[in-house]
């Protein structure tokens, strides 16, 4: 669990594990240079349990304290949390369970967006849920149980933020299969406004195309028929960035990349399952940039 200036949340993510049904697990708690509190509190909960461990590091970001437990683990099955979220108490039991039924190296929690799936999956089928954003599948590690040989070579790449983006459909490729549940056992929240999804605009969030660049290279090797899916997200993401940019009073040169990346895709968006008013978007940026800015100031 990466932990960075969550003092008001952590305490809930963990006592939410400690409660978990299934008997043997190990927390593993990265203090990736917290300036609050949380340094603090992970040794607390270390020191008055033995299953529960400390890193601490100074703060080289998310992806390096993903990185840092992982090369830390011990067990044949990993699970990562974020440390403003929590889980329900069955998550691990079932999660395991459901592994026992099906013989997947990978099993997945849904959380309470997007339509409700469940079933087991090829890795092409469950890569296609991830890109599409339909489903309650997402493309971050977290709610989800996976063998530790699935990360035999792979981390987590360091220095840019949606680096789950990048890892999770290759992890997805490396299983056998991928069974997943609709039932809601991990709890995403969502009203942390430091979190970085839910943060104002900066251009941090231009890494997303770094990110996108090494996904659509990994499907193209892989699956090429997926391409598409890729494509439209990346051009859904440059329209909700361009708007969030707007409201934000971002820089003129960042909305010049936004737009490059809208009109580039805009196309075969139109013909995507997003959202009209998403497409609406998308056009007005195309069109007439400066009109489309002063409208999103407004919203």
């Amino acid at each position: 669990m990466p932990v960075y200036n969550v003092e008001n949340y952590i305490s809930t993510c963990v006592e939410s594990l400690l409660n978990q049904t299934y008997p043997n697990f190990e927390i593993i708690l990265i203090d990736d240079g917290s300036p609050d509190n949380c340094p603090a509190i992970c040794d607390e909960y270390a020191a008055q349990h033995e299953n529960v461990r400390v890193i601490h590091q100074e703060n080289k970001g998310v992806a390096a304290a993903r990185n840092a437990g992982l090369d830390a683990a011990k067990g044949d099955w990993l699970m990562y949390v974020d440390s403003d979220d929590f889980a329900e108490p069955g998550l691990l039991t079932k999660l395991y369970d459901l592994h026992i039924q099906t013989g997947a190296d990978l099993v997945s929690s849904g959380i309470d967006t997007g339509k409700r799936i469940d079933g087991v999956f090829s890795a092409e089928e469950a890569i296609a849920f991830l890109l599409r954003e339909k489903a309650n599948m997402v493309t971050s590690p977290w709610g989800k149980l996976m063998k530790a040989t699935l990360f035999d070579g792979v981390r987590f790449p360091e220095g840019i933020i949606f680096e789950d983006y990048v890892i999770v459909p290759v992890l997805f490729d490396r299983a056998n299969t991928i069974a997943h549940t609709g039932e809601v056992l991990y709890r995403y929240r969502q009203d942390n406004t430091e979190g970085i999804t839910h943060s104002k605009f900066s251009d941090k969030r231009m890494d997303f195309f770094t990110a996108s660049d090494m996904v659509e290279a990994f499907l193209t090797e892989k699956y090429p028929q997926l391409l598409k899916y890729a494509r439209d997200r990346r051009t859904r993401s440059a329209i909700s960035f361009y708007k969030q940019l707007a409201q934000a009073g971002g820089s003129s040169a960042t909305a010049k990349v936004l737009v490059k990346y809208t009109r580039t895709g805009i196309l075969p968006y139109l013909f995507s399952s997003y959202r009209l008013t998403s497409k609406a978007y998308g056009l007005l940026i195309t069109v007439c940039p400066p009109l489309a800015l002063r409208l999103f100031q407004r919203k």
